[in-house]
């Protein structure tokens, strides 16, 4: 890069991520800039991060909800296993 001043926070974590996923030869590097890198150097990498908008936040998927078990099911067990049995008995 050209100086300090010129650096974006995050540049240095950025561009190790870009290198590991590029030399891994992970197809993911295009969205960090990987062919801007190649083309245009360090510096025009850098600033154009800097003129980027930040990333959304990860919306965290909502917890599964675990349902209670319901007499019902019972019932319905009951039926099958012995629609089950019955079939087993006659062959």
């Amino acid at each position: 890069m050209t100086d300090a001043a010129d650096a974006c926070p995050g540049d240095v974590e950025r561009y190790e991520q870009l290198r590991a996923q590029a030399l891994d030869g992970e197809p993911s590097g295009f969205r960090l800039g990987l062919a801007l890198l190649e083309r245009r150097g360090v510096a025009a990498w850098s600033r154009a991060w800097g003129s980027t908008a930040p990333a959304r936040p990860t919306v965290a998927a909502p917890a599964p909800t675990i349902l209670a078990p319901v007499a019902a099911d019972d019932e319905l067990v009951g039926a099958l296993a012995s629609m089950a049995l019955a079939r087993a008995a006659a062959g």
